[in-house]
């Protein structure tokens, strides 16, 4: 039996009466903690109210499941909002074994207030990562925001929000749509937006920000608009909404999916409304199979590949939340928050994520070789869109990347290779694609690349530098941390230290860098992102700006390929086809966008859209 499998019956309310920090939101009255911060490291010394667990929404239970979130029901009395609410109920991952219980009844967020003279705070509402099928809001810590509220001299909101099956379950029509992980976003946001001000926040001036998947997130709110008017500034850290070809789009290969499930899960239908209303009725332990499945499991669903493996848990394109695919971001006219301020980056190894998937795990290796035949192998493996498939498209990303002038050599290491072109076609060149269209529409745009290999790894595991998720330490500040255990040298200190004022002050005006009454020429400033120009900051040590990230490689990526792919589209729909008197082939689905690409003829047999995720591992932390 799984940690979430907690008898409903617990209460999560808890009634005190206690001479600590209090606050009236819309359901009632909190009692939180009051916490002093200080570190030998840091010249700062300050009071912070804390108030954890509490409740954004409605327990999404019962009938709840698979439904938006609803509203909270009022209490009496006093809510004690000392502790963290259950997370959500989720893969088991042993990144994300942070001893916090699961449950359904998950919807909770916690509130880090700075005590000080002003009564408009602005705000940085924290969406975390984990692929939307682990994590939570604190993560036992690693999201704790006491640092960054007591440094910046802002208020930190952090929240957890449905994963998995229980988040993103969709049947392609209007008996589950999905996307619930997303609404309760949108619903802890206005959570926000309504009761900010009680612990002295200001409403007009939010700033979302998130890693990896709560990346994804935020530009999944950025581009919605059910999200209108509930942040003015956006943080995207590793992570676009193209990732993996972006948002599903086809209605029945969703339902085929929701099908399978059903099966799998005792609720065997003829009909989308009976498939979920028996779902609903499935013990959150029955759900064993989909959350950890057994090698090869899921491949037995209908509609997954077994070879890549599809999520079935994926954000869709659902015409209200989702309005907007990847290809779109291209054409102008797409953004409906223009006026919304943009902080955009990744890190500069993020493709030694895959390693464990392509080597044999090296727990003690401090740097990984990649042979030849093993690149040849995995080498399209790990790639989204209709192109692996074509020879011309694969030959282009191996002239671009492929060591050449080794490349004869049978000891040619192809690591840094596969790494490189992993890491842009993933996170780099997609974070490219969308500082190019918000710049060009007129959005404030700053960029960073991270490059600096940090003394310790997240993952523990050298041969990572500066890869996946390793800015997290020094945006929220874990050597300064009361509740994390984290040490860092005295130059990366410093550097902590910088980029924690760079979010900061982002939050506080919409750039980065400090007011000129406050000017520090220790920290450099940072030129805003622009379209010819292209500067960006490298966060490092030194703290360098460049231009041109990665310029030639996103070419490739972000122009040349999708041309091709069209180009090919095009001709492919103007062959006739032999035994239909030179008619070009009829089609079902009109004009849709897949895979990342604008697709013009979909007919009867659409594949589903390629969405690549890895298992959950611990690896895998997207």
């Amino acid at each position: 039996m799984h940690v979430y499998q907690i008898l409903l019956s617990l209460s999560v309310i808890r009634y005190v009466v206690a001479d600590n920090p209090t606050a009236n939101v819309s359901s009632g009255t909190l009692v939180g903690r009051s916490v002093e911060f200080s570190h030998e490291d840091v010249d700062i010394t300050r009071t912070l109210y804390v108030f954890k667990g509490i409740p954004y929404a409605a327990p999404p239970v019962g009938d709840l499941r698979f439904r938006p979130p609803q509203q909270v029901e009022p209490w009496e009395g006093v809510y004690n909002a000392t502790e963290v609410g259950f997370a959500c109920v989720q893969s088991i991952s042993p990144l994300y074994s942070f001893g916090e219980l699961l449950n359904e009844d998950c919807l909770y967020l916690n509130v880090f207030a700075p005590v000080t003279n002003s009564s408009n705070l602005p705000v940085m509402v924290w969406i975390h990562g984990g692929g939307l099928i682990v994590g939570s809001g604190t993560n036992g810590g690693l999201y704790d925001g006491t640092v960054l509220a007591a440094i910046g001299e802002v208020i930190v909101v952090s929240f957890n929000y449905r994963l998995g099956v229980f988040g993103f379950f969709a049947t392609g029509d209007k008996h589950a749509p999905g996307n619930y992980g997303l609404l309760d976003q949108i619903a802890a946001l206005k959570w926000v937006k309504e009761n900010i001000a009680a612990f002295g926040g200001d409403a007009n001036k939010v700033t979302i920000f998130g890693e990896s998947a709560g990346s994804i997130s935020v530009e999944h709110m950025l581009l919605s608009p059910m999200s209108e008017g509930l942040f003015h500034r956006a943080i995207m850290q590793s992570g676009t909404s193209s990732i993996f070809g972006g948002p599903r789009v086809d209605a029945e290969g969703q339902a085929t999916l929701a099908y399978g499930i059903g099966n799998m899960l005792g609720c065997e239908q003829d009909n989308t409304e009976d498939l979920v209303r028996c779902l609903r009725t499935v013990p959150t332990e029955d759900f064993e199979p989909i959350l950890n499945p057994e090698e090869g499991m899921l491949a037995t669903i209908p509609g997954i590949d077994p070879d890549i493996g599809i999520n079935p848990y994926a954000p869709y394109f659902d015409g209200q939340l989702i309005t907007v695919v990847p290809s779109d971001l291209r054409n102008p006219g797409t953004l409906n928050k223009t006026g919304v301020d943009i902080l955009i980056g990744a890190n500069a190894d993020e493709g030694t994520l895959l390693f464990p998937y392509v080597v044999p795990f090296q727990f003690n290796a401090t740097e990984i070789t990649l042979s030849r035949a093993v690149f040849e192998q995995y080498f399209s493996a790990f790639m989204f869109g209709s192109f692996k498939s074509n020879p011309t498209i694969l030959d282009a990303i191996k002239l671009t990347y492929v060591p050449w002038e080794d490349a004869d050599s049978d000891d040619a290491n192809y690591a840094e290779a596969f790494s490189q072109m992993q890491g842009d076609h993933t996170f780099v060149c997609p974070s490219d694609l969308s500082a190019r269209a918000y710049a060009q529409s007129g959005a404030n745009v700053y960029v960073y690349h991270m490059t600096h290999i940090p003394a310790t790894w997240l993952t523990g595991l050298p041969w990572t530098k500066a890869g996946h998720g390793e800015d997290l330490p020094f945006v929220f500040g874990l050597h300064f941390s009361p509740v994390y255990t984290w040490t860092m040298p005295a130059e990366e200190v410093a550097m902590s230290r910088n980029i924690i004022r760079y979010w900061t002050n982002f939050a506080k005006t919409g750039n980065p860098n400090l007011p000129e009454s406050e000017a520090n020429s220790s920290l450099a400033d940072w030129p805003r992102f622009e379209v010819p120009g292209l500067e960006y900051k490298e966060l490092s040590l030194t703290m360098e700006n460049k231009r041109a990230l990665k310029a030639r490689e996103c070419a490739l990526w972000n122009d040349f390929i999708p041309k091709v792919e069209n180009r090919e589209d095009e001709e492919t729909a103007t062959e006739p086809n032999e035994g239909d008197n030179g008619k070009p082939p009829e089609c079902t689905a009109g004009a849709i966008h897949a895979a990342g690409v604008t697709v013009y003829c979909i007919c009867a047999l659409l594949l589903l859209p390629s969405l690549l995720v890895m298992p959950a591992s611990p690896e895998y932390i997207l």
